[in-house]
């Protein structure tokens, strides 16, 4: 009995010494799962930080959306926000240039910035250019041995590089730059966290360069669309053929951003292409060249009707080298568009080198195809509206003339009158359509002499008081004659009151001053010159010192004093030529 009571105490001894074992392990256990759970901790309070400053920097970077559209500032403020919350002391945000497969250093922070701004790589070189054209990020944690690393740029910045994290922009199809930061301000190595924020951050910032861009798109497509607008009211604003030539290329450089351009049209009798504006510095040494029909690239698209864009000129087999020799200019690029009036070539439309060392685009061929063909209308209604300009004109002028052949003592009288009003004309500042309606109501003025009787307008002695009454009907004659043309109503003015005095003693309504229109005071002067200089039956014309004399004396009361004025301006520097000289 005693002896099993021995062993159960031994038993309960051996049980009881062991426990200690047991409770050891289980705090071991526990401390081990507390120190996990403190790393998880730690863990998820650092992706809570990086997930909040996520939050934070794309809150920031909404901001600076909404408070700037332009691309370049966007960026560089975009770039101050990933090394702050990278905690970096360099970065760099590469852009692609797709045209030159290249890679430019857009946007640089850091102390790096001035030496290596704007600078280019090869797409595929460096780090950032593997980056850029892989698709794929990349770690570098010992960038003075990495194979990637560009010696070449280290050597040029001289800055201390330990650890570079560089990540691809990507867009939803295409990998557009890259990002690369460089040295955690801690000194630490970048760790996995840091990729993910920089991808994560990346792919913000190259959705914004996205949309600017697809807004950069939609605002040049709007803007060429509204230029196209407001170039076709421009072209229409004029009938004029010179005026309606020289702002088609003014708006053709515009629109397409080039340094200059050409408007050449077909010499039909010859065969031939002639520069008929031609803009820039050299634009008036180029305008005496020709171009054979097929010759050179513009005479190429006048004869096939098809347009062209070059983009490298002097490796054309077409280009015509003659116009840069002659020139001294330099031709890098092109486009060329036939100018078409009902599927007929009249002449060939030419935008050359693109702004900025950009090459054009088949965008901007289809736009300048648009143009020439508003030009093409233009150009025709301009031309039709010269011919029936000098057609009427023609016509006014064999009427005038053969008023001037009833009065074989004032031959060329109409003539002399019309060229005295246009030479004032020009110290007038007048604007085309008023210079236009001078120089017909000049032509016109005396019209209204078809309704005085022979024996009173050649009478070869001095006219009576009841035949100068007569006479002096002749404004109201033409009056009534030419009123029944519409288009003449701002012409008539000028011919009707030619007779009119300031001091309010002309006729046929006693008008004063300003009352009297501006092209029949003009026009009363050249008359009233003419008519003094001019020999009659019954007395020698005065010489033109006396005539000049003798409009000095009446200024103010017959005649306009400021143009009488300017009529001795133009007869000093010798536009008045009369019939004494």
């Amino acid at each position: 009995m005693k002896k099993k009571a021995r062993k159960t105490a031994r038993t309960k001894k051996s049980k009881n010494e062991s426990e200690p074992n047991f409770r050891d392990d289980d705090l071991s256990l526990a401390e081990q799962e507390a120190i996990d759970l403190k790393f998880e901790l730690s863990r998820l309070k650092e992706k809570i930080r990086i997930q909040e400053a996520e939050l934070d920097v794309f809150r920031e970077m909404s901001n600076i959306c909404s408070s700037s559209f332009e691309l370049d500032h966007l960026l560089d403020r975009y770039m101050d926000l990933v090394l702050k919350i990278m905690r970096s002391e360099a970065g760099t945000l590469y852009l692609t240039d797709e045209s030159k497969k290249d890679l430019i250093f857009n946007v640089v922070k850091g102390k790096v910035k001035k030496k290596i701004t704007g600078m280019r790589i090869g797409l595929g070189e460096g780090i950032a250019g593997w980056v850029a054209q892989q698709g794929r990020p990349y770690v570098a944690t010992d960038v003075k041995n990495d194979p990637r690393w560009l010696r070449e740029v280290g050597d040029r910045i001289k800055f201390d590089i330990r650890d570079i994290l560089c990540v691809p922009l990507r867009t939803s199809n295409k990998t557009i730059g890259s990002i690369e930061i460089i040295n955690k301000m801690d000194g630490k190595s970048f760790q996995r966290e840091d990729l993910e924020l920089l991808i994560s951050l990346a792919n913000q910032i190259a959705m914004v360069i996205e949309n600017a861009h697809l807004l950069l798109d939609k605002e040049k497509t709007l803007s060429q669309l509204s230029g196209l607008t407001a170039i076709s009211a421009l072209l229409s604003s004029s009938l004029d053929p010179r005026v309606v030539r020289r702002r088609t290329m003014e708006a053709a450089t515009q629109l397409m951003d080039c340094e200059t351009g050409s408007l050449f049209l077909i010499d039909e009798e010859n065969n031939e292409l002639y520069f008929e504006v031609a803009l820039g510095e050299k634009g008036e040494k180029v305008k005496q060249i020709r171009l054979k029909m097929g010759e050179g690239i513009a005479g190429w698209v006048a004869q096939h009707g098809k347009p062209l864009l070059i983009a490298d000129a002097t490796k054309d087999s077409r280009w015509f080298r003659k116009a840069d020799r002659t020139s001294k200019f330099v031709t890098r690029n092109m486009l060329c568009v036939p100018v078409k009036v009902k599927d007929k070539v009249i002449g060939v439309l030419e935008a050359i080198n693109k702004h900025n060392g950009a090459t054009f685009t088949q965008e901007d061929l289809e736009l300048l195809n648009s143009l020439a063909n508003e030009v093409g209308i233009a150009i025709d209604n301009a031309n039709l509206y010269e011919e029936k300009r000098n057609t009427f004109l023609q016509t006014a002028e064999a009427l005038a003339d053969a008023i001037d052949k009833r009065d074989p003592y004032t031959g060329g009288h109409t003539k002399r009158v019309t060229s005295f009003s246009l030479a004032m004309a020009k110290y007038l500042d007048l604007d085309p359509a008023d210079s236009e309606n001078l120089k017909l109501a000049a032509i016109l003025h005396d019209i209204g002499k078809i309704g005085i009787p022979d024996d009173v307008l050649r009478k070869k002695s001095k006219l009576t008081d009841t035949e100068f009454d007569s006479i002096k009907k002749h404004p109201i004659f033409g009056y009534e004659i030419m009123s029944h043309i519409k288009s003449l109503k701002d012409v008539i003015p000028g011919m009707r009151y030619h007779h009119e005095r300031p001091d309010g003693k002309g006729y046929p309504e006693r008008l004063k001053g300003d009352k009297i229109p501006l092209i029949a005071r003009i026009i009363s002067i050249a008359d009233t010159f003419d008519a003094m200089t001019s020999d009659r039956p019954y007395r020698k014309g005065l010489s033109d010192e006396e005539a000049l004399n003798e409009l000095k004396r009446c200024a103010g009361t017959q005649l306009d004093p400021m143009l009488v004025k300017i009529f001795l301006k133009a007869y000093q520097k010798g536009e008045i030529a009369s019939q004494k000289k």
